[in-house]
C-alpha cells in the first residue's frame, strides 16, 4: 500500500427499509483533487439544470431537468474520468432473501455493514492506498457515529465485539485507515447524488425483473429504435409499462451505452440485471450475494 496520497470515498444505498427484496450501496472513490474536479463538473450540471440534487427517485419524465442532469452525471463520470481509471464507481447489490438466513421475511432488515465492509475493502485494495476519507450519506442507515472512532489502525488491533462492520476489519487486519469519516447531506454533495444513481439504477434494474416488462427485456427490444416507434410497439405488444419506469429503462440503457463505448463492459442482458464481468473495470456492478457463490 502506498501512502503519499489521499483518496476518498462517497457513498449511497437504496433499498435499506425493512422487507426490500434487493439493498444495493454504490460507492464513487477516487484521489481527492480528482473527486474535487468531478465534484465541480456535478455542480456545474445542477446549476445549468437549476435544480439542488439529483436522485433517482425523481427520474420520472425523461425530458425533466432531474432526468437530463442525471444522464449529465452518467456522462461526466464514465466519459471524463473513469474511462482514464481516475475514478471508481463501485455498486453491490444483495438479495436480502438469498442470504444465509432461511427465514427472512418483511420484518427484517438488510445486513448493510456486511455490505460496506466488502466493498470498502475491495475499493481500497485495488487503489492500493493506505490513507482514505469516508463520507456517507446522512440518511444512511449504518450508524457511522458508533463507527467512526474505531477506523484507524490502532484503534482496529483491539478487540471489538461492535459494530459488525469493525468486528470483520478485525479479522483481516487490513492495512488501511480512514483518517475521517462522517456523514453529509447530499443537497450539498454531488458525490454522493452520483452515487445514489448508480445504487438506484443497479436496485431497479433488478426490481424490473417482477415487471410486466423488465428493464432487459425492454431494452433489447427498442434498441436502434426511435422514441415514436417505440411507443407504437409496446401498445401493439400488449406490453403495459409506466412512464417513470421506461423513463428509468432508458436512463440505465444510456449508461450501458455509454459504457459499451468505452469498453467498460457493463451488462444487463446476462443476467436481465447489471452486471459487470470485470470488477477490476472502473464501473463495476457487482453480482449480487447469495448463499454458496457470495463475494464476501
Amino acid at each position: 500500500m502506498e501512502e503519499d496520497k489521499v483518496f476518498q470515498a462517497y457513498s449511497d444505498e437504496s433499498g435499506i427499509n425493512v422487507g426490500d427484496r434487493y439493498t444495493s450501496v454504490s460507492v464513487v472513490s477516487g484521489e481527492a483533487e480528482v473527486l474535487n474536479c468531478l465534484r465541480d463538473k456535478l455542480n456545474k450540471t445542477l446549476r445549468d439544470k437549476n435544480i439542488d440534487e439529483v436522485k433517482f427517485f425523481k427520474i420520472k419524465g425523461y425530458k425533466s431537468p432531474f432526468t437530463q442532469a442525471a444522464i449529465s452525471f452518467i456522462e461526466c463520470v464514465v466519459n471524463d474520468f473513469a474511462r482514464y481509471n481516475k475514478v471508481r464507481v463501485d455498486t453491490i447489490t444483495n438479495d436480502n432473501k438469498s442470504l444465509e438466513r432461511d427465514n427472512y421475511g418483511d420484518g427484517d432488515k438488510p445486513d448493510l455493514e456486511r455490505i460496506y465492509y466488502s466493498v470498502l475493502t475491495d475499493i481500497v485494495r485495488r487503489w492500493r492506498y493506505t490513507k482514505w476519507g469516508f463520507y456517507a450519506d446522512v440518511n444512511s442507515k449504518v450508524n457511522w457515529k458508533e463507527i467512526v472512532s474505531y477506523l484507524n489502525r490502532t484503534k482496529l488491533r483491539k478487540r471489538v465485539e461492535k459494530p459488525l462492520l469493525i468486528k470483520l476489519m478485525l479479522d483481516e487486519n487490513p492495512e488501511f485507515e480512514f483518517s475521517e469519516v462522517k456523514q453529509v447531506d447530499s443537497v450539498e454533495e454531488p458525490l454522493v447524488q452520483l452515487a445514489d444513481l448508480f445504487a438506484g439504477m443497479a436496485k431497479f434494474s433488478h426490481d424490473s425483473v417482477e415487471y410486466n416488462v423488465n428493464c432487459a427485456e425492454w431494452l433489447k427490444r427498442s434498441k436502434n429504435e426511435k422514441q415514436g416507434e417505440l411507443i407504437k410497439l409496446v401498445k401493439q405488444d400488449n406490453w403495459h409499462i409506466e412512464k417513470s419506469v421506461e423513463c428509468r429503462y432508458r436512463v440505465i440503457g444510456r449508461m450501458v451505452s455509454i459504457c459499451h463505448g468505452h469498453r467498460l463492459y457493463v451488462s444487463i442482458n446476462s443476467e436481465n440485471h447489471l452486471r459487470t464481468w470485470r470488477p477490476a473495470n472502473p464501473i463495476n456492478f457487482w453480482p449480487p450475494y447469495a448463499r454458496g457463490r457470495g463475494r464476501y
